[in-house]
């Protein structure tokens, strides 16, 4: 587990480890097309830090960048995976917010307690899947904002 404000992660094989420092700007749940094909799931749940509370552990050689420019929102989005197993860590946006990193929240070693995470807004919620329910308490946007 890790210590208060600081949460560690990594990849499905354990090549690429993370750690971040400091609580979240936010955490989100984001139904776009491309965020459910990025993780082959109904959405992609995400944890928004600022860049410099990102600290890459080991790997790094094994991290490659996907550039997406077919998104909801029009603007590019990188999103960045493990070469060896393929595991989803990081989405960003040069034209959106530069100082700003998403951190796939299933990388994050974490429990399945509501404290350690949970969303606080959804995005893209006019492309929610009909049979998923709204997250009860969070802020709803049908973009990204």
């Amino acid at each position: 587990m890790s210590a208060p404000n600081v949460v560690t992660g990594s990849c499905l094989c354990q090549t690429f480890r993370y750690k971040v420092t400091g609580p979240p700007k936010t955490t989100v749940i984001c139904h776009c097309d491309s965020c459910r094909k990025g993780t082959g799931s109904a959405f992609m749940a995400n944890s928004l830090y600022l860049k410099d509370q990102l600290q890459v552990l080991t790997g790094e050689d094994s991290l490659r960048v996907y550039v997406d420019n077919s998104t909801g929102s029009g603007k590019p989005l990188s999103k960045s995976f493990c070469s060896i197993c393929g595991s989803s860590l990081f989405v960003s946006s040069e034209s959106i917010d530069p100082s700003t990193v998403a951190i796939t929240s299933g990388t994050m070693d974490l429990g399945p307690s509501k404290g350690e995470w949970e969303p606080k807004m959804e995005f893209f919620c006019a492309r929610r899947r009909e049979w998923l329910a709204p997250v009860e308490g969070t802020a709803k946007h049908d973009t990204m904002m």
